[in-house]
């Protein structure tokens, strides 16, 4: 069981950037939340968020929340307190360990791989179409596929001979207006 805290460090850390989930204990035995200004949550429903997905929705009563001091922190809104959605204990737990992993030099090197072949999907799906296939049949869907991988490779390849760079860095319209002029 989490213990009740009053998370006065979370309050100074984030009083210009507002507060987090992470600024709140969730105590999941309970069914109750606590703020940052140690005030616990009135309603706990569990339901489905907006993609239909499992989701908690935790939400603090208005009268708790219109008197904090700190209420421009934590919520927008005027009329009501402050509200959570969380995922189910377990699929809160994994979230947290992946994103904790995903700051991790490791994590980024092997990410950095998929990164670089994210680039070669695009390009095979803009130049080839790869998101539908053209043909009925196991056999000229896969003809089809090797010979866009094959148009990619020879595009690649011109592009290596002529010194022509295969993607260049965005600039916004305006960045590019400036370019011109």
């Amino acid at each position: 069981m989490i213990p009740y805290t009053t998370s006065r460090d979370a309050i100074q850390q984030v009083k210009s950037v507002g507060f987090g989930k992470s600024a709140f204990v969730i105590n999941w035995q309970e069914k109750k939340a606590t703020c940052p200004s140690g005030q616990p949550s009135r309603y706990w429903t569990v339901g489905f968020d907006n993609n239909g997905r499992d989701a908690i929705r935790i939400r603090f009563a208005a009268t708790t929340c219109s008197p904090c001091p700190v209420r421009d922190q934590c919520t927008r809104s005027t009329q009501y307190g402050r509200q959570l959605t969380v995922r189910p204990q377990e699929q809160d737990a994994l979230l947290e360990r992946v994103r904790a992993e995903q700051t991790t030099k490791a994590w980024k090197e092997r990410y950095a791989a998929r990164a670089g072949i994210e680039g070669t999907i695009h390009q095979a799906v803009a130049v080839g179409g790869l998101r539908r296939t053209r043909y009925r049949g196991m056999a000229k869907t896969h003809l089809g596929h090797v010979l866009t991988a094959a148009a990619v490779n020879l595009i690649r390849l011109g592009a290596w001979w002529n010194g022509t760079p295969l993607a260049q860095t965005r600039s916004s319209r305006l960045a590019a207006l400036a370019l011109t002029a």
